[in-house]
């Protein structure tokens, strides 16, 4: 539990209002995935602001004074949860640690089914939550110089059941 005694942790905050983003705040951190079955509604490859809720594209890790297990709080907040226990927001924090822990400050950082990645990462091949994926460049930066391309994919129930892994069935 290295993560408890850095006075600066990493994490996820909006980076900007590219290509779909419908949240407004600023410096806001981000909440983790919440994927349900409809990961072609956003929910698959879009990131949620712990401010509004409201999702956007692309998140960058910075460096914050906020302790991991208090941004879990604040998620399980925002989220509504109710039934969370400390011991809950502690493994939480454990695992964004990990994986914050491949990112370095300054990443500009997308998800998809599960997965976060930089942006830039080429050659992606992974059995996400929901299906699994193949790419040479990640829809999400295709999307920088085609905004339609990132909703053509990701957005289209098809794409998804197309590639639904057979332990989904």
């Amino acid at each position: 539990m290295f993560w408890r005694k850095k006075k600066k942790q990493k994490f996820f905050f909006k980076a900007n209002d590219d290509v779909l983003s419908f949240c407004q705040c600023e410096n806001a951190p981000a909440m983790s995935e919440a994927q349900l079955d409809c990961p072609w509604c956003g929910c698959g490859w879009m990131i949620a602001c712990s401010k509004c809720t409201k999702s956007f594209v692309f998140a960058e890790v910075r460096e914050t004074d906020i302790p991991l297990i208090e941004l879990g709080r604040r998620e399980a907040a925002a989220r509504g949860l109710k039934t969370v226990t400390e011991r809950d927001i502690a493994e939480w924090a454990e695992g964004m640690a990990e994986t914050l822990d491949k990112f370095e400050v300054g990443d500009i950082v997308v998800y998809l089914d599960g997965a976060y990645w930089t942006v830039d990462s080429t050659d992606v091949q992974f059995d996400g939550y929901y299906a699994s994926h193949k790419f040479d460049r990640l829809p999400h930066a295709e999307a920088l110089d085609d905004q339609p391309r990132l909703r053509q994919i990701l957005g289209e129930k098809q794409y998804w059941f197309d590639r639904k892994r057979p332990d989904r069935e």
